[in-house]
């Protein structure tokens, strides 16, 4: 792809650079909006087919948190860094107190943290599942539980975690979750009766009976 000092060559090279022009709107980043804006118009698409973004590790996250226009600084696999939620860290950090059978029901293999706690925006618990399928399967269980105790159906509607390909974020301040739906994360939905307004995506989650979806449910419905 690169171009030829040849006047033959340098014609189609000519053609080639208009089709990489073309491809650089598809980016996202020319006149018609950001790549996130676009993003969220595909993840809105119910038939669209986006996958959903892949992060192999706290750093890997970092970088997506930041390319989504979020705070990230300051990452720490240590739960009681500063600024780092009270409630600590799901799976791992958690379990140094328990006896060794016990096994994790999050199964999660590595956790961190990013941001502020404290501040406007807040920060970013990060999950790297050892079983995706697992870390479903516990949410919807606990989902369950709240919503017989207390009998409010959002607590199998209002998913608490965005699921990407491999990674999963808590976000400590919820009303900055919609710019992870934007960016291509989903979240867990349990509820039986769910059915995403027309133009949102949903697909199947891993826990039966639940679903990944990018509508995030307005408090004023509940």
């Amino acid at each position: 792809m690169f171009l030829s000092k040849t006047v033959t060559t340098g014609v189609m090279s000519l053609a080639l650079l208009t089709t990489l022009t073309g491809c650089g709107s598809d980016s996202g980043e020319d006149e018609g909006g950001s790549f996130f804006d676009k993003a969220n118009s595909a993840s809105a698409s119910a038939s669209g087919g986006t996958s959903r973004p892949s992060a192999k590790t706290l750093r890997d996250v970092q970088e997506f948190i930041t390319g989504a226009g979020l705070p990230c600084d300051n990452l720490t696999d240590d739960e009681m860094a500063k600024g780092t939620p009270l409630g600590g860290f799901l799976g791992p950090a958690e379990q140094t107190h328990n006896p060794p059978e016990e096994a994790d029901p999050w199964a999660i293999r590595k956790a961190g943290f990013c941001g502020e706690t404290r501040s406007d925006t807040g920060g970013w618990l990060i999950y790297l599942p050892k079983d995706m399928k697992a870390f479903q399967e516990n949410y919807r269980k606990i989902a369950r539980e709240l919503a017989k105790e207390d009998g409010y159906t959002e607590n199998l509607a209002r998913g608490k975690y965005f699921f990407g390909a491999d990674f999963i974020i808590d976000p400590t301040n919820y009303l900055a979750s919609k710019t992870l739906l934007e960016a291509g994360m989903l979240m867990e939905n349990c509820d039986p009766s769910f059915k995403a307004p027309e133009g949102y995506r949903t697909e199947e989650a891993l826990a039966s009976g639940c679903v990944l979806t990018n509508y995030l449910l307005d408090p004023l419905d509940q």
